[in-house]
């Protein structure tokens, strides 16, 4: 575990997750509660000497606060947003109290919990799917439900385009978790043709690096409005390939969605890369298998 993430820990915790061997995914702490991990295998509190690690509402204002770099004013946009990002882009998501001003400014207080999720980067992750681009270089969508390692996918199928394929890849890295961008410089290896806009929304963001970059590919965590759906189809006409995920189970998850029906009604992505429970990887060609009436055909 890298040692920026054990900082901010309490000192119990930081010592039981040193003493894990397996990749932690999240380190979860919730007032009142037993603070916990996520891995591979599901949810598992911590304990140390036979007993539970508890968690109190001053350990979980600490954390936020070492998060902030004791200047929790500074990050509150984030912060009401329910989130705050780390160097090396891990995420730390908060619950609490949001309270509105009298200017309609929002921010989160008296936390309750933590999500502490870790980025990881595993070279040569996407390597069973890269056959599908490489065959049929076209716009391709990663399907999973949350926590299926989407993004940890993304950040690497991104890196080959630019690496393997030499394809110049723009990244809306909305929430600053696909490059881990600090003072300029990627934290993590996105590829050495990719250009990474931070802090931006996807919207936003790709009408921009449409106009700014030229690039060959956008890449996009998360598609999740309408406005991202516009923003997708208007630039695809202009000849741009996409790399994106979205929130799933599976293929017939994305039919009962009227956002996601409309997305694969609109032909825009040609490849599906579907992760399954077990964290398998599926692909397929969508532009041979979906009906215009929004039905996958078997």
């Amino acid at each position: 575990m890298e040692q920026e993430i054990l900082a901010l820990l309490p000192g119990e915790v930081g010592e039981a997750v040193k003493s894990i061997p397996e990749p932690i995914e999240e380190i979860r702490l919730r007032a009142g509660r037993p603070a916990s991990v996520v891995l591979a295998g599901g949810e598992r509190f911590l304990a140390q000497n036979g007993r539970l690690i508890p968690v109190d509402q001053a350990s979980i204002a600490r954390v936020v606060e070492r998060a902030a770099g004791y200047s929790v004013y500074a990050v509150q946009d984030s912060l009401s947003r329910g989130y705050c990002i780390l160097p090396g882009g891990h995420r730390l998501g908060v619950c609490g109290r949001r309270t509105t001003d009298r200017e309609g400014r929002s921010a989160m207080v008296d936390f309750t919990s933590v999500d502490l999720r870790v980025a990881r980067q595993i070279r040569g992750l996407a390597d069973p799917v890269t056959d599908l681009l490489w065959q049929n270089p076209a716009s391709t969508l990663i399907l999973g439900a949350p926590g299926s390692g989407k993004t940890t996918l993304l950040r690497d199928l991104i890196r080959q385009l630019s690496d393997r394929f030499h394809q110049r890849v723009s990244v809306v890295d909305e929430r600053g978790e696909l490059g881990a961008v600090v003072d300029g410089t990627p934290r993590l290896d996105l590829g050495r043709s990719t250009d990474i806009l931070t802090g931006c929304g996807k919207e936003e963001g790709v009408y921009l690096l449409l106009r700014a970059m030229n690039p060959q590919w956008i890449a996009l965590d998360e598609i999740s409005c309408a406005g991202d759906l516009a923003a997708v189809e208007r630039a695809s006409y202009c000849g741009i390939r996409f790399l994106a995920t979205v929130h799933g189970w599976d293929r017939e998850d994305l039919v009962r969605r009227p956002l996601y029906r409309r997305l694969m009604d609109a032909r825009i992505f040609s490849n599906l890369i579907t992760i399954d429970q077990a964290r398998g990887l599926h692909t397929e060609r969508m532009d041979l298998t979906w009906r215009s009436n929004g039905s996958a055909q078997r």
